[in-house]
């Protein structure tokens, strides 16, 4: 069938259009559209002043529709249904749009901030386009590359597919790490005014956490070696006790007997004797010294396990607790 000019000029038409909404998405358009009918809520405004963005970032994060959510309706929207995983935020690619979790903690200082600066990094490389991403890859490649094997990042990024890597390391990279590579210094300086300052955020909150990891790793070791030396030692002076009893057994059987060369040596002897059970008496003061001890760092332990736990349940829409121990 032959077209018509009318036709084709129909045609030409459509083509432009459609030439015409992409370079107007690729440029931002649609975001400042979405951005600018976007309104947060007091508190998200808040969250937006305090992570300082460039105009390009709060326009990205704006059009993102960004949410503090509450439990249920954050569990729902994030697909958060697992009581051992914590999540805090998540970029919903389909919607556009970013959900928070609203944490309130007073001992969390910084964490919605950072959870926000992470999922609007998720937004940005969204909007990328893909040949952009090609040489970003490159550059968060080579910095992943240079971590140390026990860097938390490098452990947990092994988990990621290949299809969400690189999102994903975009993400924490941006907001973990100072002192990048300038290229990529450049590229987070376009949507943060101090990139500094979001991994403080990062590492003020994280903190808490490692915190509370330490001190009850430490106050596990030392309930252990207390444990391990009070075992030791109650052997010790049983074995002790038993050799002794063993003695003033034999000695009191030779005193009623009249076994022995002279009373000065008989005397000798039990004083002897009664040097050792005096010994033997302290060292038992200072066990019950040491297993008070023992006891008082189980409570200290149990009091940060609670505490703990509240911290942990604070981030966490499904919680997480860490068991308790007993003696």
């Amino acid at each position: 069938m032959k077209k018509t000019a009318k036709a084709r000029a129909v045609i030409y038409g459509i083509l432009i259009a459609l030439i015409f909404f992409e370079a107007f998405d690729l440029l931002g358009g649609y975001d400042f559209i979405k951005a600018a009918t976007f309104t947060p809520s007091p508190e998200m405004e808040q969250v937006i002043d305090n992570i300082n963005l460039t105009s390009r970032g709060e326009r990205i994060l704006k059009a993102s529709s960004p949410t503090l959510d509450s439990r249920d309706v954050f569990n729902e929207k994030c697909d958060s249904h697992n009581a051992e995983i914590y999540v805090l935020g998540c970029y919903l690619t389909g919607d556009d749009a970013i959900h928070l979790y609203n944490i309130d903690s007073d001992e969390l200082d910084g964490v919605i901030e950072s959870t926000a600066a992470h999922e609007l990094l998720h937004a940005v490389y969204n909007r990328l386009p893909f040949w952009e991403k090609t040489s970003l890859n490159n550059q968060l490649k080579a910095v992943y590359n240079s971590l140390d094997e026990n860097d938390e990042i490098k452990t947990s990024m092994q988990l990621y597919s290949d299809d969400d890597f690189y999102d994903e390391l975009h993400s924490r990279l941006g907001t973990e790490i100072k002192n990048l590579p300038y290229d990529l210094e450049k590229h987070y300086a376009a949507i943060f005014e101090d990139q500094d300052t979001i991994v403080d955020y990062y590492e003020r909150y994280s903190g808490t956490f490692k915190k509370y990891e330490s001190e009850l790793k430490e106050l596990e070791q030392k309930i252990n070696n207390l444990k391990n030396d009070i075992e030791a030692e109650e052997a010790r002076l049983t074995n002790l006790s038993n050799e002794l009893n063993i003695k003033i057994d034999n000695y009191n059987t030779r005193v009623k007997q009249r076994n022995y060369t002279s009373v000065e040596v008989i005397r000798a002897e039990g004083k002897i004797l009664q040097t050792e059970i005096d010994n033997i008496n302290s060292a038992y003061d200072a066990l019950n010294v040491k297993i008070n001890e023992y006891n008082n760092a189980i409570i200290e332990y149990n009091n940060k396990v609670i505490r703990t736990n509240q911290v942990f349940d604070s981030i966490n829409s499904n919680s997480m607790n860490v068991n308790s121990v007993s003696n």
